[in-house]
């Protein structure tokens, strides 16, 4: 399995339906109202593996959001990655800190995703990456330290995050040089 967990608002159901776009058969409902998401959503990616989309946090979140996800991250084994979503317009906010504290504690490996890259103006774009990079150089061990920049509506590094999700579920063989 593996997870997206961000922010009402950050545009999980958008980016999973981009990463399912070559898979017509997975519906993936995206709502206007932020906040949408009240239960975790697990779709089935045929007999390779499951991706679960977790309610946001912060705005709307639902009551039990703190129970619901925390006993999922703690007792999920086959849980091979969670991709913690962020904004590209306003970067880190306080909210997303208390993901990567709760993901820390947990020692669950995570990866974050810049999300709506296409509506931040390439300063915003830069300062925003230069300040996360800093973040995991300093305050985490678990984060993968590349982070994934993208755009479900012009589907920008949608096709990389969707061969790095086949990759941890070790659905893409790695070829050997000769």
């Amino acid at each position: 399995q593996v997870c997206f967990i961000g922010r009402s608002n950050v545009g999980k159901s958008s980016l999973i339906r981009a990463l399912f776009s070559l898979a017509p058969e997975v519906e993936v409902r995206v709502s206007k109202t932020p906040g949408h998401t009240k239960k975790m959503n697990f779709f089935k990616v045929g007999k390779y593996f499951t991706l679960v989309d977790m309610p946001g946090y912060g705005y709307r979140a639902p009551q039990d959001f703190v129970e619901m996800v925390e006993a999922y991250l703690q007792e999920r084994c086959n849980l091979k990655r969670t991709f913690l979503l962020v904004d590209g317009v306003v970067g880190l906010q306080k909210m997303d800190n208390i993901a990567v504290e709760m993901l820390e504690e947990f020692g669950i490996p995570y990866v974050i995703v810049l999300t709506k890259i296409d509506r931040a103006s390439r300063g915003v774009l830069l300062k925003n990456v230069l300040e996360i990079q800093e973040f995991v150089k300093e305050n985490t061990q678990g984060c993968f330290p590349q982070l994934f920049l993208v755009s479900s509506v012009e589907f920008s590094g949608v096709h990389l995050l969707r061969c790095f999700v086949a990759h941890v579920t070790g659905n893409l063989p790695t070829v050997e040089a000769s």
